[in-house]
């Protein structure tokens, strides 16, 4: 049994955290304007106690949901499926499409990470998903040259767990065939579905 633990973005909470965004974002200034102009007859003081509070919760608000979207993997991969901490278990026969964002991915003659730091382009998050036969799906948002949420060595573990992973599958589904360039079992487009 191979097991796989790495760190990443959960996707979770982004309305949230873009209302507590904009929220710090604005009272920001109107606190530091309410500073600088309190010995003004035009700036009543009952607004400077009502906006400081207000912008120490959201920037409190904000870091805290942020971190929050940090979440820690293990993946313990078996003969017959794999077993998520954030997830659950997942067989291999149960298992009905992939998503992967193969063209984004550098290791997979994506744009290299010289390209982001020596342009304004952002560096892409990938989102990687499994949808399981029951309509539940699995998603994993990671960086590839490490972020926020994940270092290079996390997106490298997990890079080997999606090797293990469609190799497994080509072994069950695909033994016949000849391998596709991409993981060997996804389409240029980053896709595998499970036929019939």
């Amino acid at each position: 049994m191979n097991t796989y633990q790495f760190r990443f973005n959960n996707n979770k909470k982004n309305s949230t955290i873009l209302f507590w965004f904009f929220a710090a974002l604005l009272t920001i200034p109107l606190t530091t304007i309410g500073f600088l102009m309190r010995s003004q007859p035009l700036y009543p003081p009952w607004l400077l106690l009502v906006l400081l509070p207000l912008t120490l919760v959201s920037i409190y608000k904000l870091l805290k949901l942020a971190s929050a979207k940090k979440s820690m993997e293990i993946i313990s991969l078996n003969k017959d499926g794999f077993t998520s901490l954030c997830f659950g278990p997942a067989l291999f026969s149960e298992i009905h499409s992939i998503r992967v964002p193969v063209r984004q991915i550098g290791l997979l003659g994506g744009l290299p990470s010289d390209y982001y730091k020596n342009t304004d382009a952002d560096i892409p998050y990938l989102e990687f998903s499994i949808i399981i036969r029951d309509g539940k799906t699995l998603n994993w948002v990671l960086n590839e040259w490490g972020g926020l949420y994940n270092s290079k060595e996390d997106f490298s573990i997990f890079f080997n767990f999606l090797t293990a992973l469609t190799d497994q599958l080509y072994q069950l589904y695909h033994t016949n065939e000849s391998y596709n360039s991409y993981l060997k079992i996804l389409d240029e487009k980053g896709s595998w579905e499970k036929q019939g």
